[in-house]
């Protein structure tokens, strides 16, 4: 051994010392080493002896692909696959594959099989049994042992079952040991308020003089959590812990105009904190629930390592799986479909692939796209020191090292750089129109961002490939930085599509295509405009009758029927005018324009805009006569103010209270049907359906009202005093047990009563948007994509809506 170079091992260099396998010569240490020395692009370590305590002697070099190779020096590039000593080799789709060891006449022998997966623990299936047969191994330490037993040491023959001693060599074993008790890392985690989950999950295991290798390194990660600060932000910000099963994550819920980005931050590194831990958990086979064996904690600590390590593997899924699935998933949402490669398809597949990712630190991201040139433009929230481990363990020492801050950082802004990789995959993985992408890594509490232009040929011909050779190597190296370093752009994330796209109707005189218009009635973007220029004349009239019912209702009144009339001869002159069909509407937004039409059986009938005084007029009219007690009068005036504002949730709410005063409960029930047809706001929706269960109840149908009672959203202004009420009423009834969900949409339903957002109101909405998306009318489709992610909560909407509307 002695021709072999020396390599000076530096304080901070990768080293692990295996342990005494079979067959190794007395008085030898023998161990892995990977940042120590130059080591070729595909490499994943070297397997080296010890000499004294800062020198190695290579003996071996190990790839990333399942090769080991003679070596007796750095290598500068990767050797061929046909110089290799020994290989693991497997069949797709094969759970055991070969290991095939070169014989002294150049040909490769199957000496064994293997199990297990490179970003994962191996072990060697072979009989007689083998050392590494009776061990789960992390891929260096599994290729260096194999490596070392079959081509170094040459005495596979002699290989006892039996655990060998380690001499004093701390590793990490990676066998499972069976618990006495299952154990359940996540326990009220979902039904618990996050601190006092995880205070309580730490005191359990302090509690435990028996804990497993999962619990005790469960504690190490989640000790470093400030408590109090953790304490303090869920009682301002309303913080929450939602699992998505879709991506497999945790994810934290927060009340964010309360928080500041390090709050923020704060809170990012917590569930990244779980969701590394979910990882680990994952590896084990376990998911979130009960656990009957564990690894040590060494090796707990070793799979969170190969976990953030592994993260580019979504770079090969990507790139692999792009040919697979073209288009958006959610082509036709309402059941117009949206035009294949086109905007809709484009942004809504992106967001899809992205929502599906785990990264294990929160994924927060905004982006454009340009369709004319292929360019997407991403934004995402890089990931701070807080999201990385704070210790490690390290085997040569038989000890846990912390990591300190400055680590954690390049530890984070490495992190950061592969998650650009793998958002750089995503963009090309959405649609083979997307010719180039642009990703920023932002850095909310320093301000400070990184950003990356990639190339859709280049990426996938060369860069895929060498983000896939990242996976096992450490954070701390910056192999990532170095990959990126040349496609580093300046500027700032912005938007990139044309601002002729971004304009409001008011200021858009393009014809809408035939679909739209039959959808819209309307003939122009600019006929779907709802908000009045600041200099109309009437709302200044509409003022001063304001300021003089402070002081004299009668003359307020005066000018307000004459304001009125005034407004409506107009709008009635206009009307005549129109060579189509036409009704004059007020809509308090633009959504309520876009849903307008499900009012207006006729197609041909166009809409034009009521003035904002007009209905601010009569509502404030049909007020004075509510406040002074002249309900028959208010009537008139309120069912004047809906006729011509169908889908104001002000106005419904008006004629209701009148009718409520007036005790005409039926109509109370046909006007609230009439706004839950269209209704989307929750806290809307919880107001009608309160009203709807008084109204049922004055007319003796307990059991609906007590189901319109049910179906009252919580967490609205008016849900507590709906809860009161509803308990009161079953009280009349003689019930202790409440409806649920099911049985009061059912009762509902038989009454005739919309269960909001209805089918009608969604699917209109959705074709609404596909079709201004498609078409390039992006202001109005932005407010679309809004409302449908209020009706559905689908993350994708919520993403796609953040991106249009540039939140």
């Amino acid at each position: 051994m002695g021709a072999e170079k020396t390599v000076r091992l530096t304080l901070l260099a990768h080293k692990k010392r295996l342990p005494e396998l079979p067959g190794q010569p007395s008085d030898t240490r023998y161990g892995i080493v990977w940042d120590a020395c130059p080591i070729p692009h595909r490499g994943s370590c070297y397997v080296v002896r010890f000499v004294g305590h800062a020198e190695a002697q290579i003996v071996g070099y190990i790839s990333r692909d399942g090769c080991a190779f003679h070596a007796s020096e750095p290598l500068e590039e990767d050797p061929s696959h046909n110089t290799a000593s020994l290989v693991l080799t497997r069949e797709k789709g094969e759970k055991v594959g070969a290991v095939l060891v070169r014989t002294a006449a150049g040909d490769f022998e199957h000496i064994s099989d293997f199990r297990g997966a490179l970003a994962g623990t191996m072990r060697e299936v072979a009989e007689p049994a083998t050392w590494n047969t009776e061990r789960n191994l992390a891929y260096r330490e599994f290729m260096a042992t194999l490596y070392l037993r079959y081509c170094v040491f040459l005495q596979e023959d002699a290989d006892p079952v039996a655990p060998v001693a380690h001499s004093g060599v701390s590793v990490i074993d990676m066998n499972y040991e069976q618990l006495a008790a299952p154990v359940e890392i996540f326990r009220d985690f979902k039904s618990t308020l996050l601190p006092d989950a995880i205070a309580t999950l730490l005191f359990r295991i302090e509690a435990n003089d028996h804990a497993s290798g999962i619990e005790r390194y469960a504690h190490r990660v989640l000790a470093t959590i400030d408590m109090p600060r953790l304490r303090s932000l869920a009682t301002i910000g309303e913080v929450n812990l939602a699992y998505i099963e879709h991506m497999n994550g945790f994810y934290i819920n927060c009340n964010r105009d309360v928080l500041t980005a390090d709050d923020l931050a704060f809170l990012f590194g917590i569930e990244a904190r779980l969701n590394r831990l979910s990882a680990i958990l994952g590896r084990m086979g376990a998911g979130l629930g009960p656990v009957a064996s564990s690894p040590s904690e060494a090796a707990c600590a070793e799979l969170d390592r190969v976990s953030l390590e592994s993260v580019t593997s979504h770079v090969d899924r990507l790139v692999h799986e792009s040919g697979e699935s073209l288009h958006c998933a959610w082509s036709e949402p309402g059941g117009i479909a949206c035009r294949p490669g086109g905007e809709w398809d484009v942004r809504m597949h992106l967001a899809e692939i992205c929502e599906q990712l785990n990264v294990l630190v929160r994924l927060e991201y905004r982006f454009d796209y340009r369709a004319q040139d292929g360019l997407i433009s991403l934004q995402f929230i890089a990931p701070t020191s807080d999201a990385m481990p704070f210790h490690r363990y390290d085997c040569c020492l038989g000890a846990w090292v912390d990591i300190d801050c400055a680590t954690r950082e390049r530890m984070a802004k490495e992190y950061a750089r592969r998650v650009a990789l793998v958002l750089a995959a995503a963009c090309f993985a959405a649609s083979p129109s997307v010719e180039r992408c642009e990703i920023e890594a932002f850095d909310t509490p320093s301000d400070q961002r990184e950003r990356y232009a990639f190339d859709r040929a280049e990426f996938r011909a060369s860069i895929a490939s060498r983000a896939h050779d990242l996976m096992g190597t450490s954070l701390v190296d910056g192999g990532a930085g170095e990959l990126v370093a040349r496609m580093a752009i300046p500027g700032t994330f912005c938007r990139i599509v044309d601002n002729e796209l971004l304009r409001m109707p008011r200021d858009d005189n393009r014809l809408l295509p035939d679909d739209l218009r039959e959808l819209l009635h309307a003939d122009t973007a600019a006929e779907l405009e709802v908000v009045e220029d600041e200099g109309d004349p009437y709302r200044i009239r509409l003022a001063r009758a304001r300021e003089a019912a402070e002081s004299d209702l009668a003359s307020a009144e005066s000018m307000l029927h004459e304001l009125i009339d005034e407004i409506e001869a107009v709008c009635v002159g206009e009307e005549l005018l129109s060579n189509r069909p036409a009704v004059t509407q007020f809509c308090e937004n633009h959504v309520g324009r876009l849903i307008l039409p499900l009012y207006l059986p006729d197609v041909e009938t166009r809409v034009l805009r009521a003035p904002d005084a007009l209905y601010f007029a009569q509502h404030e009219l049909c007020a004075l006569h509510l406040a002074r007690g002249a309900l028959d009068l208010a009537l008139v005036e309120a069912r004047r103010l809906l006729d011509f504002a169908s889908t104001s949730t002000q106005a419904h709410f008006m004629l209701i209270n009148v009718l409520a005063r007036l005790r005409m409960f039926d109509d109370v029930i046909e006007v609230v049907k009439h706004g839950l047809r269209t209704a989307y706001d929750r806290d809307a929706i919880a107001y009608l359906y309160y009203r709807l269960a008084f109204a049922y109840w004055n007319r003796g149908d307990r059991l609906t009202a007590l189901a319109c009672y049910r179906l009252v959203p919580a967490g609205e202004h008016i849900s507590a005093v709906a809860q009161e009420e509803a308990r009161e009423l079953m009280g009349r009834m003689g019930l202790t047990t409440p409806l649920d969900f099911k049985q009061a949409v059912t009762i509902v339903k038989a009454a005739g009563v919309p269960v909001p957002p209805t089918e009608e109101l969604f699917n209109h909405v959705a074709n609404v948007a596909v079709l201004l998306l498609d078409n390039g009318f992006f202001y109005l489709a932005a407010r679309c994509v809004y409302i449908m992610w209020r009706m559905t909560g689908k993350d994708e909407l919520g993403v796609l809506s953040k991106s249009l509307l540039m939140e």
